[in-house]
């Protein structure tokens, strides 16, 4: 991700989540974000942190206009290898997302209650290499 691209992942932020992170989370952790275009336009995003050794992905969003066009896919499959230990939440709510961690070895390992702004609790998902 590049400065001139925060914009348009703020604003796919603000669609996607009930709860969007501010501008200036981005603009800090810039260098912890991929970008999916078409053409020039932003279209997604993936971010990742490594803690340790482990690979934490902290945020996922595809602009609701191209949803379903495999976007989101092709940012798991950019990030992920087969050598790191990979975490993430996601909303007990949202079968979708959790549907797709499935499809690339995530399980569900935990739950952390209250974990959301809104009180909503998360599941805590691993993928480790091999599994």
């Amino acid at each position: 991700m590049k400065n001139r691209d925060i914009p348009a992942v703020v604003e796919i932020e603000k669609l996607s989540f009930k709860y969007p992170k501010p501008e200036a989370v981005f603009r800090e952790d810039e260098h912890k974000y991929l970008v999916a275009k078409d053409n020039d336009k932003v279209v997604g995003y993936i971010g990742i942190e490594k803690i340790l050794d482990e690979e934490h992905i902290i945020n996922m969003a595809v602009d609701p206009g191209y949803r379903g066009q495999g976007i989101g896919n092709r940012l798991m499959q950019h990030v992920l290898n087969d050598e790191d230990v990979f975490f993430l939440e996601v909303r007990v709510s949202n079968e979708t997302a959790k549907k797709v961690y499935e499809r690339y070895g995530f399980k569900v390992i935990d739950t952390r209650k209250g974990y959301y702004a809104d009180g909503e609790d998360a599941y805590v998902m691993r993928r480790i290499p091999g599994e």
